[in-house]
């Protein structure tokens, strides 16, 4: 048996195989389809598909379904079944793939679906696998087997990939932002990262800026060179704050990215102040001038002076009312 096997097949591909190959393809009253299922899968995955079956004849016809694991060759050809007692289970498709094993009896022009699962196996590495799962015509299982141990039966090849899980993990270990900023074009965002998994990892992301009020100001991306933190060491980075942002008080929100295959995220937060001088100059210009001009009212409205000959002047105030008697008042028409 020689079926040529590619990763990755087109419809016209295909059917020229089976259209050439007289060990899968021949003349049949009875049609299976589809003809390839391939996917590419992760551990634990369970997936249905569905197979259709049908009797283009005029008798009624007996199908034993069967599932074999085939053998390719790094030219992506199939080379031959492998026997059950040589596969290891882990590793071996038949175990992930269920589908019913009973007698299918198709009456004339019938048309029936089969499911078949696919459960992968948890502790199955990484690589290719493929198996034929073969819809062979007989009285009996033991003879419909023989003609799929002999090519001569029609069937639905399965191809599954189960890529490498990669272990990427990093851990924030800093992050920090110039409490008090001066100069918003020398302004930098500080955060180390710490890569305790297998493999190295790309950081991505950003950090957005938010003013006081909760509302998102500016952003910046994060690690542009694509620098690559390995397996078992700290990286630090360093970014420029926004030169354009105004005084006042800030949130910093630095948000990490990575992972090839599963994205994962990191998250911290920080708060700092912007105060550029020429800012806080302004600033300060504005409270002196309206400190002198608030001491110059004072100075007026509650004004004392003196007069000629040197005694000073008080402003005096002579309420209409006679005052409540208190405690501490002294009373001038009392006699000793």
């Amino acid at each position: 048996m020689t079926l040529p096997f590619y990763k990755h097949f087109t419809f016209f591909a295909l059917l020229t195989l089976f259209c050439v190959l007289p060990s899968f393809a021949f003349a049949s009253n009875y049609t299976v389809s589809p003809i390839l299922i391939d996917h590419e899968l992760e551990k634990r995955d369970i997936i249905e598909e569905k197979i259709t079956l049908t009797n283009k004849g005029e008798g009624v016809i007996r199908i034993f379904p069967t599932v074999n694991e085939v053998s390719v060759n790094e030219g992506g050809s199939v080379m031959g079944f492998v026997e059950p007692s040589m596969v290891d289970r882990t590793n071996s498709i038949t175990s992930w793939l269920e589908i019913g094993r009973g007698r299918i009896e198709l009456q004339p022009n019938e048309t029936k679906e089969v499911t078949l699962t696919i459960r992968v196996n948890p502790e199955v590495g990484p690589g290719e696998y493929h198996a034929f799962v073969g819809f062979p015509e007989g009285s009996n299982r033991p003879e419909a087997e023989q003609l799929v141990y002999g090519g001569q039966a029609q069937g639905t090849v399965v191809r599954i990939g189960v890529e490498k899980v990669q272990n990427q993990f990093l851990r924030l270990e800093k992050f920090t932002v110039d409490k008090f900023i001066k100069d918003p074009s020398k302004g930098e965002v500080s955060f180390t990262l710490q890569n305790p998994g297998d493999d190295p990892v790309v950081p991505k992301g950003e950090v957005i800026f938010y003013d006081n009020g909760g509302i998102e100001v500016h952003s910046i991306s994060i690690n542009a060179s694509s620098t690559v933190v390995e397996s078992g060491k700290s990286t630090s980075f360093i970014e420029k704050v926004p030169p354009e942002m105004k005084i006042g008080k800030y949130k910093a929100l630095l948000s990490v990215e990575y992972g090839e295959h599963q994205t994962a995220s990191l998250h911290d937060t920080v708060f700092f102040y912007v105060m550029p001088l020429w800012q806080l100059s302004i600033l300060f210009i504005i409270i002196l001038v309206f400190a002198i001009a608030l001491a110059l009212f004072l100075h007026r409205r509650y004004d004392v002076y003196e007069d000629d000959e040197g005694i000073a002047a008080v402003a005096m105030y002579i309420r209409e009312s006679r005052s409540e008697s208190k405690d501490h008042d002294i009373d001038l028409s009392k006699k000793n």
